[in-house]
């Protein structure tokens, strides 16, 4: 995700920026930290999927269990970083001043032990293909470590079987990228329950973060993406019928979705214009925008997670 600073709009010559290498690196530690703990959560609960027995809750604090949870810890913050970096790389091409990449970490109890990763835009555009590179160069380089997460983590789940009647649970959504990866490399298809491996999960975190990231909304990824493609009125369109749809979502199918609507409204829909008006984008970059949205049908989760 990234985040515009609407008081420096105005600059056209972006001033250097010394980088906040210290508030980087506390959050990234502080995030290395909860991201271990939940780590340690997810490599128990495949542990008991597997029949074995797994400490109390007390139990994964304990410094031996703790450490059993750098596979996913790892593997989540290196999708995460890796989609800011490109937004970041890509400002630093263009000469756009932008913060460091920024780890957000998450209260203990959040099973995933992050809420993701943010940088801020701190210039404005020059043009709509500044605008699109930033926008599209994130969940691209997030993607390129998605899917092999994702195929190392079904390659070491294991089958287990549900929970008796009466026994209450949670069901996590599979997007379309997950069941497709299913196909190809679980031998057994949908015969198999699966149970998945931390790194499993660390990839479909990532999948979530990805699709919601590119939905075509305000100053997302996706809102990016489509004010460089359509332009302002195109974008305020797009980006209005796209939040009724995720209210829409919110109301039927996952609450987290509606509370994720009232954020994205209290930020605002608008878009901040390129400081210079310029023509349709280029065939390649339309291309890229295509790709963008397979992308978002790939990973989008309509139910992220439900009670049964």
């Amino acid at each position: 995700m990234t985040e515009r600073s609407p008081q420096d709009e105005n600059l056209l010559a972006p001033a250097p920026e010394k980088p906040r290498f210290k508030l980087a690196l506390l959050l990234l530690l502080v995030t290395l930290v909860t991201t271990l703990w939940a780590g340690s959560l997810w490599h128990f609960s495949f542990m008991m999927g597997n029949g074995q027995s797994a400490p109390d809750a007390a139990g994964f604090l304990v410094w031996p269990n703790f450490i059993l949870g750098i596979p996913y810890a790892i593997s989540v913050l290196a999708i995460l970083l890796a989609h800011e970096l490109g937004h970041y790389l890509t400002c630093r091409y263009y000469g756009i001043r932008a913060t460091l990449p920024y780890a957000i970490p998450a209260p203990i109890p959040f099973p995933f032990g992050t809420l993701g990763a943010v940088i801020r835009i701190k210039s404005p555009f020059r043009d709509r293909r500044q605008l699109f590179d930033v926008g599209i160069a994130g969940p691209l380089a997030g993607f390129v470590l998605i899917v092999p997460a994702l195929i190392i983590g079904l390659g070491y789940s294991t089958d287990f079987t549900p929970p008796g009647p009466g026994r209450t649970t949670y069901e996590f959504g599979e997007p379309l990228l997950f069941r497709l990866a299913v196909e190809f490399f679980v031998p057994a298809g949908e015969d198999w329950n699966i149970n998945l491996h931390p790194i499993g999960w660390a990839a479909w975190f990532g999948m979530l973060a990805t699709g919601m990231n590119l939905l075509p909304i305000g100053q997302l990824d996706g809102g990016h993406v489509v004010y460089a493609l359509l332009g302002r009125r195109g974008h305020r369109t797009v980006s209005y019928a796209a939040l009724g749809g995720l209210v829409a979502l919110g109301i039927w199918c996952f609450f987290g979705y509606l509370c994720f609507a009232v954020i994205l409204i209290f930020m605002g829909l608008r878009h901040p214009p390129p400081s210079v008006q310029t023509g349709p984008l280029d065939r390649r970059r339309v291309l890229a925008a295509v790709a963008g949205l397979l992308l978002l049908i790939l990973t989008f989760i309509p139910t992220p997670v439900r009670v049964i």
